[in-house]
């Protein structure tokens, strides 16, 4: 207990510091005055004044209940889906007459992409033809070059859809499934989520980082997402449902404890010992301590918090 008090005081005393310091004279402004009370208040309630409500800007938000929805994060790529490239190759000995596409060129399926003039034909070129739709990704060889039956000239490749490369650690490797859900997050966008689905898990762990390969498959319709692009992967590996979330800005660490502040009305708030789960997207699990539907603080706990601390040193 005696432990208790000393640690008590040194937080409460460095808090002090900061608000004294904020201050810069003998009048509180700001959120130093947010945190004025009124009267002397109980040890788990925090009152404050009509002028110390409106500065400290608080929120609040009723307990609810709703999915959390768990994911694994891991580091991934974008790359290509390989079932929807292919490659342009010609099928007879000769020499590049025409090339007519570049790299980023769209193209349909059957138009002629290049003509080659083979000895075998006479004096016909032959006319080397897309065999899907897409981008060309890829361009090989120069007008006048010769070409023989192994040389690619053109990849194209359906860029609408492609996959992730997600790489899970070895210890995780039994969380993941074909079917599962998943968002992705790159710099680009940061502010932007991508989704997709687990299409195949691999079947061998790589030596040396001790990950495996999980292949996702990629809607990029509106063509954002660049092959050879880094990514934030998380895989959706199971849906907490129905349990009471609230978010994580209500919950404060008060004496080792995770505590919330209850709104008893308009100015009186109450300090709450919770149990918490899982953590997800910004919201919290709460397993006990609070009832569906109490108003938490959601914004400006911590001042309260800070309040708190202050009032119990006074007393000592």
């Amino acid at each position: 207990m005696k432990r208790g008090r000393v640690t008590l005081r040194i937080v409460a005393a460095a808090l002090l510091a900061l608000v004294a310091g904020c201050r810069g004279g003998t009048e509180p402004t700001g959120a130093t005055a947010a945190v004025e009370t009124v009267e002397k208040q109980a040890p788990d309630v925090v009152k404050l004044s009509e002028e110390s409500l409106r500065l400290a800007n608080l929120e609040t938000k009723p307990v609810a209940r709703g999915d959390l929805s768990m994911a694994l994060r891991s580091p991934g790529r974008i790359s290509v889906n390989v079932n929807r490239t292919a490659k342009v190759t010609s099928t007879l000995e000769g020499r590049i007459s025409k090339m007519n596409y570049d790299i980023g060129a769209e193209v349909r399926a059957g138009e002629v992409m290049a003509l080659v003039d083979s000895p075998e034909l006479l004096n016909k070129p032959l006319e080397l033809r897309a065999p899907v739709g897409g981008r060309v990704i890829e361009r090989h060889g120069t007008v006048g070059e010769a070409v023989d039956r192994t040389k690619e000239l053109y990849a194209i490749s359906d860029l609408s859809n492609l996959w992730a490369i997600a790489e899970i650690k070895e210890k995780d490797v039994g969380l993941v499934h074909v079917g599962q859900e998943a968002t992705l997050r790159v710099l680009a966008y940061p502010q932007e989520a991508f989704t997709g689905k687990v299409t195949l898990v691999g079947h061998e762990i790589e030596e040396k980082t001790r990950t495996l390969e999980v292949r996702l498959q990629l809607d990029n319709a509106g063509g954002k997402l660049k092959p050879g692009m880094f990514a934030d992967v998380e895989i959706v590996t199971h849906i907490l449902e129905n349990v009471l979330v609230i978010p994580d800005g209500a919950v404060q660490t008060f004496e080792d404890l995770q505590v919330v502040f209850v709104a008893a009305d308009r100015n009186t708030f109450a300090k709450r010992t919770v149990s918490v789960g899982r953590e997800q997207n910004g919201r919290t699990e709460i397993v006990d301590g609070l009832r569906e539907g109490e108003p938490v603080v959601t914004k400006g706990s911590f001042l309260l918090k800070s309040e708190m601390l202050k009032s119990q040193l006074s007393e000592e």
